[in-house]
């Protein structure tokens, strides 16, 4: 419930603010991030100070434990809260299987490589699948880049971009309201898209289209 959520993170906000730097709270911090995933909430800033200690005690360092915080920071993108946990990572910690696989899966992302990004995610599903909606925010991250990117888009590709077929595409589609037009999509114009007329096959999206999205959700 909220209340309870609630009454979870002043907790923790009142443990941090006294004892931020002592290691005995690490506990605390790990039951924390169990319960993120089981009541579906995020705190980044607890998090954070979590890997803080893993980073400076390497040995007491909980795997799944990492791999949740790091798929609840990729469930933020375009926010750089993945970026911000893996900069506390030692490299030899990075070296972890499922850590591993979050990082390709991050860097699929990050590089627009949706298709690939869903067909690592499939082979990844004992992991991923345990956090609840994590698809759901990928594909809200997705649907964001979409529209920021094309005006026209052929639904073909926009299914492999989501993952999406029939219904569930359908569903999408109407709640952003875009348009279908025979094979295509159509996207209404936005702050983004406008800047010139995007071609339905571009090829792929770039960086310097994306950055305005990064910066503006930094803000």
């Amino acid at each position: 419930s909220c209340k309870m959520v609630d009454a979870l993170k002043a907790n923790i906000q009142e443990l941090l603010s006294e004892r931020r730097f002592d290691p005995t709270i690490a506990g605390d911090l790990e039951s924390y991030v169990e319960e993120q995933v089981k009541q579906d909430f995020y705190d980044l800033d607890a998090n954070l100070a979590l890997l803080r200690f893993y980073q400076y005690s390497p040995a007491t360092a909980k795997m799944p434990t990492i791999s949740k915080i790091l798929m609840k920071a990729l469930m933020e993108m375009p926010g750089t809260d993945f970026m911000l946990c893996m900069y506390l990572i030692p490299v030899t910690t990075q070296k972890d299987a499922s850590i591993e696989t979050l990082k390709t899966l991050a860097d699929k992302l990050e590089s627009c490589m949706f298709k690939q990004f869903w067909t690592e995610a499939a082979s990844a599903k004992a992991l991923i699948g345990t956090i609840p909606r994590f698809e759901e925010c990928i594909r809200k991250y997705i649907v964001t880049i979409v529209a920021a990117t094309y005006q026209v888009i052929s639904k073909e590709e926009l299914e492999g971009y989501l993952n999406q077929s029939g219904g569930e595409l359908d569903k999408t589609i109407a709640a952003k309201k875009w348009s279908l037009e025979g094979p295509d999509v159509k996207v209404p114009l936005n702050e983004y898209n406008g800047a010139s007329v995007k071609l339905k096959q571009q090829e792929s999206i770039s960086f310097e289209q994306l950055a305005p999205i990064i910066v503006g959700t930094a803000l």
